[in-house]
């Protein structure tokens, strides 16, 4: 059986990829600071779908709590053939001349620190069994473009990114591939508190005209973290809505 391991992987996206992988039969290790949504989520992916399921207590600026869960993912499962980074610290409203040493700290140990060390630990795990595997980080257009108020958000995406291309480098050797999705907007919890004008004039920005869902970055997951990805590694898998392409604000054709 295999076994994917997902930080955050209660709520939004990493909820719905827990979902996909649970579908296709697959053992589910979930993470969250929130012990009893984990339950939850695990209790809940045991009755729909029938796999073995697991919650595990973890924070992304604590390193004691990265290798704990790990140790406790392998005793508990035996083997990790995918590893997903799915949880970030947000950073939201931290611009030049609004962050402090702490809140700085804070998102760079998450993003940065606390994602390279839980892809180590997976790694680890993934060596010893010489079966190879999978990682995969969910990354941000921030990382290559900027929005007010998320410099250091953008500082650990980019830093993330950077990593990715290291990983995959140093561990296709082990049959380990690592890859980075480059997020755009995704639909959230966050979404449902716009108003209808607010949600059309955001999707008005972008060339498809509306915000990833959930499930597409769950299916770019799958794809990167089974062997349907079989040769692929080191790679930025880009799912925005089109903006990238934009050099100017978006606008639509006279007609």
């Amino acid at each position: 059986m295999s076994v994917v391991f997902i930080t955050g992987g209660c709520a939004n996206t990493g909820l719905a990829t827990a979902k996909l992988f649970a579908s296709k039969g697959w053992d589910v290790a979930v993470s969250s600071r929130d012990s009893e949504s984990s339950l939850a989520t695990t209790e809940m992916l045991k009755k729909e779908y029938g796999v073995n399921a697991k919650s595990y207590t973890l924070e992304l600026g604590d390193t004691d709590s990265i290798f704990a869960a790990f140790k406790q993912v392998e005793a508990d499962f035996g083997r990790l053939d995918c590893f997903v980074a799915n949880a970030a610290h947000l950073g939201i409203g931290m611009g030049t001349f609004s962050t402090d040493v702490e809140d700085f700290d804070a998102v760079m140990e998450a993003n940065a620190r606390g994602s390279f060390f839980c892809c180590q630990q997976a790694a680890e795990i993934m060596r010893r069994q010489k079966e190879g595997g999978a990682i995969v980080t969910i990354g941000s257009i921030q990382a290559n473009g900027c929005v007010r108020d998320r410099v250091p958000y953008a500082m650990s995406k980019a830093a993330m990114a950077a990593m990715v291309r290291c990983l995959a480098y140093e561990l296709g050797e082990y049959n380990i591939r690592v890859n980075n999705i480059v997020a755009g907007a995704i639909h959230s919890v966050r979404w449902d508190d716009m108003t209808e004008e607010a949600k059309a004039v955001r999707r008005s920005r972008y060339p498809l005209g509306h915000e990833a869902a959930e499930m597409d970055i769950a299916n770019a997951v799958f794809y990167l973290g089974t062997d349907l990805s079989n040769s692929t590694t080191g790679i930025d898998l880009l799912i925005d809505s089109g903006i990238s392409t934009c050099i100017l604000p978006y606008s639509k054709a006279e007609n």
